[in-house]
């Protein structure tokens, strides 16, 4: 299966000065930017609960097929106002949102009232839980590196000591097992040589024999 592969967030101080953005572009057009190069995203929490994230029309600056996940944050963030932000967030989305992330760390603490916002979310949207260990919701860990898969998004997490040969054999590991659609690299801050690597390997993993 052909995937596609985006990153979480995409502003980030590291692809700045000619890394990944021209030096003059302004920062309200960075997605458009990056959805030139990549397919998908996850909208972290800080983005769309920020004040005045709702002048920002993010499917303005991407294409129809532009994909958009979003992240519910750890337990900073967890009263209605909030809720009633990711829900606006979702439905500005409309059909290019895939899913809500919700970190299984956070859904076992919620209480009954907050479960009973993101079922009515799951009403509209597919709410996906994922964590480091176990199955939980409709998500479920790969294993101990914090590689999570999910009915069609794998969140994966890499670093330097992984090279582009082992990084491919991993891959094919674990689209053996699980084919996914969506591929997000997680890191914190993460590295656009890393991102364009990944994506030129999804690329090669894709090519027909």
């Amino acid at each position: 299966m052909l995937s596609s592969v985006g990153a979480w967030g995409w502003r980030h101080p590291e692809w700045l000065q000619d890394v990944f953005y021209p030096d003059d572009l302004p920062s309200d057009w960075q997605l458009s930017y990056y959805s030139n190069e990549f397919d998908l995203v996850v909208v972290p929490a800080a983005y769309w609960s920020a004040q005045g994230y709702g002048d920002e029309d993010w499917l303005d600056e991407v294409e129809e097929d532009f994909v958009f996940y979003i992240d519910w944050p750890f337990l900073q963030l967890l009263d209605q106002a909030d809720y009633l932000k990711c829900a606006e967030a979702c439905h500005q989305l409309g059909r290019q949102m895939a899913a809500v992330l919700v970190n299984n760390e956070v859904w076992q603490q919620l209480g009954s009232e907050q479960k009973d916002w993101f079922k009515a979310v799951s009403e509209d949207f597919t709410v996906l839980q994922y964590g480091a260990n176990g199955i939980a919701g409709y998500a479920f860990a790969a294993d101990d590196q914090a590689q999570i898969r999910g009915e069609n998004i794998l969140l994966l997490h890499t670093d330097h000591s992984e090279n582009l040969r082992d990084l491919s054999r991993r891959l094919t590991h674990l689209l053996s097992s699980s084919p996914t659609a969506h591929i997000v690299l997680a890191n914190d801050g993460p590295e656009m040589q890393r991102l364009q690597e990944l994506k030129t390997v999804m690329g090669l993993l894709a090519a027909p024999v």
